[in-house]
């Protein structure tokens, strides 16, 4: 999934790519308009927009004060959702089938940085332990790692 085919999948929302954003955030979801920063990387703005869609989605109401345990929940549930999103267990298997076999490859696919590439395995990782099976597939998370069943 692409950062344009993200935005096309969420018409009703304002995606807005702007110069300055409160408090140095990289992104910002309220009232259906997401605001993108526009001096991060194409590959940056497609995961922060991964998980603002994801406050769209998940979340509700004023969550900016993250010291609160509630807050701090709602947060990492929009993250998971962005992870999930445009790093999914059938993309990874994509890739797979596709022939990419380096990191740089399945993230210039999915169009995603390394560290946050690398934080959905992690992710992964963490909800099915060393590997799960989906479609056919066993995917092993440490490394990653694909085999057909």
């Amino acid at each position: 999934m692409t950062y344009e085919s993200l935005i096309a999948q969420y018409p009703h929302l304002v995606i807005k790519e702007v110069k300055t954003l409160p408090s140095g955030l990289a992104g910002l979801y309220m009232d259906e308009v997401v605001l993108i920063d526009k001096n991060r990387s194409h590959y940056e703005k497609h995961c922060i927009l991964a998980e603002e869609i994801g406050h769209y989605e998940t979340t509700y109401g004023d969550i900016t004060d993250l010291r609160k345990l509630t807050n701090l929940k709602l947060e990492l549930a929009a993250r998971r959702w962005g992870y999930e999103k445009i790093v999914s267990l059938d993309k990874l298997i994509e890739c797979h089938e596709s022939g990419f076999k380096t990191i740089e490859e399945v993230c210039t696919h999915l169009e995603v940085t390394e560290d946050y590439l690398m934080t959905c395995i992690g992710h992964y990782h963490s909800r099915f332990g060393v590997s799960t099976i989906h479609e056919g597939y066993e995917i092993f998370f440490d490394p990653l790692y694909l085999r057909k069943q």
